[in-house]
């Protein structure tokens, strides 16, 4: 009862003081001492909150303008925390800091909206620093909405474009020289299997070994009921595969976010991609594929950027060519558009013996 009444008025405190403040929840007495220290020695007022339960507890009185938390905690896990924040707190933005190696739990709380993690020990205080500095810079200018982690990455701006010689975060770095944690989290991110919006249901499914870089595959339903989609094959990205296809996701993502009220063009979203890669050393071209498929025309119109596929529909089989690989040019490729899909349809991309994609649209009331 005394630790609850004492922490209250820390958050009284925090609430009369003009410094931003930052609640900080770890169940490490030692770690969460020795970081409130050096958040306060940058400014910052500090409320420390020692599991998940008692966050919410402090939450109901005062919303800070940051957290920062553990994953593994006792009573509320650090995974729980963030889910019931990101409902209930949806604005407020948060970094991980944990020792674990579980993969998806990391990406658990990167689609969650978390705007970074950082690994236990914290062996760079800049790089510490600087995650905290830019998660505040980015909650004070974009107010209105949420972004994905992977545009704070890469400095992605309001208006969805790579700023040139931005400094990129040394995440990509560590995924570059760690290159299972960087498949890992790749497999991870993967949207869920299964999406329907009306009369219309979208499946798709990725058969490839675990140990192997992946095919990235990520969708958006747009305002007018319209899905598009994109898939990149990070295995053909040198070094810089999983950066690339970090970018790709921050530049769809931001892509459909500026234009989600207006009509989306393949080709400017292919255009904005290749911009955004050629603002920054940690991309390369990569062999892609990019669709929107428009459920009230049924029909669905295809950019290939390096990878070849199928269109299949109702026994007819459409061929889409290979064409120039995103990052060259791939803008000069022809779209094939308003295929025929007024029951569904396949997309299917298939490497005999090594890997294989579909993407099945159907329309549930046909």
């Amino acid at each position: 009862m005394h630790n609850s009444t004492s922490q209250l008025q820390r958050v009284n405190i925090a609430l009369g003081s003009s410094m931003q403040t930052i609640m900080l929840v770890d169940d490490d007495p030692i770690f969460r001492n020795m970081i409130a220290s050096y958040l306060k020695s940058l400014h910052y007022e500090v409320v420390e909150a020692q599991d998940g339960l008692e966050a919410l507890q402090l939450l109901r009185e005062h919303v800070p303008d940051l957290m920062i938390c553990d994953l593994n905690m006792p009573i509320v896990s650090g995974v729980e925390l963030v889910e019931e924040v990101s409902w209930q707190f949806p604005m407020l933005p948060m970094i991980v800091v944990s020792a674990t190696e579980d993969m998806a739990d990391v990406a658990q709380v990167l689609r969650f909206g978390i705007k970074d993690f950082l690994t236990k020990p914290i062996t760079r205080l800049e790089h510490f620093t600087d995650a905290i500095k830019t998660t505040l810079d980015e909650a004070q200018s974009n107010t209105s909405f949420t972004r994905d982690f992977s545009s704070q990455w890469f400095r992605v701006d309001q208006s969805g474009e790579v700023a040139e010689e931005k400094e990129l975060y040394w995440h990509l770095n560590h995924l570059k020289d760690n290159t299972v944690t960087a498949r890992d989290l790749l497999h991870a991110l993967q949207p869920e299997r299964d999406t329907q919006q009306g009369g219309w249901k979208c499946s798709y499914l990725v058969l490839q070994s675990s140990e192997t870089m992946p095919l990235v595959f990520d969708y958006s339903w747009l305002m007018d009921g319209r899905f598009a989609f994109y898939l990149v094959d990070s295995s053909a990205g040198g070094e810089n595969g999983v950066g690339t296809a970090l970018l790709v996701r921050a530049l769809f993502n931001d892509f459909i976010r500026t234009r989600k009220r207006c009509h989306s063009d393949l080709k400017d979203l292919a255009d904005a991609v290749e911009k955004g890669i050629s603002c920054t050393q940690c991309a390369d071209s990569i062999p892609a594929i990019f669709g929107i498929a428009d459920m009230v025309e049924g029909t669905i119109s295809i950019l290939p950027a390096g990878l070849k596929s199928h269109w299949i529909q109702q026994g007819k089989n459409q061929a889409i060519e290979t064409g120039i690989k995103l990052g060259e040019g791939c803008t000069k490729n022809f779209v094939t558009s308003d295929l025929p899909m007024k029951k569904g349809g396949e997309l299917v991309l298939s490497e005999l013996g090594v890997r294989s994609f579909k993407l099945t649209i159907k329309n549930l009331v046909c």
